[in-house]
């Protein structure tokens, strides 16, 4: 009878702290997919801020409407754009801050016009 009952509060602590540890670890990360139309270099101003949370995993979808090369500061990631296609950019949030995502020119034309300049910005915010 006692070996029941101390069987019984044995399984009732685990469960007990099953729980307690499934919301202590806190929820996943989740996907974020954000696109962005670049058009005569500018990205629209409602569109200029991305907002993820740390640990999330982020897809940056671009199309523009001339070459150019996209810098994600901090996070040191590039993708060169081609007019009308589509380019991905994925990484997951794990530095949090406000990243400038900025255009580095053509590629392969020795184009450095706007180069450097700030088209949006990627803010990541702790979880």
């Amino acid at each position: 009878m006692r070996l029941r009952r101390r069987r019984r509060l044995g399984f009732a602590l685990i469960l007990a702290l099953g729980v307690t540890l499934a919301t202590t670890v806190g929820p996943m990360a989740e996907p974020a997919l954000v696109e962005l139309a670049i058009r005569d270099g500018h990205v629209p101003e409602d569109r200029r801020v991305v907002r993820a949370r740390q640990g999330d995993e982020v897809t940056i979808s671009f199309t523009t409407d001339r070459a150019l090369i996209l810098h994600l500061q901090g996070y040191d990631l590039e993708v060169k754009l081609v007019p009308e296609k589509r380019v991905a950019m994925r990484f997951t949030a794990r530095a949090t801050g406000r990243f400038p995502i900025e255009i580095h020119g053509a590629p392969d034309s020795g184009d450095a016009q706007g180069a450097g300049r700030t088209i949006a910005y990627l803010e990541v915010h702790p979880r």
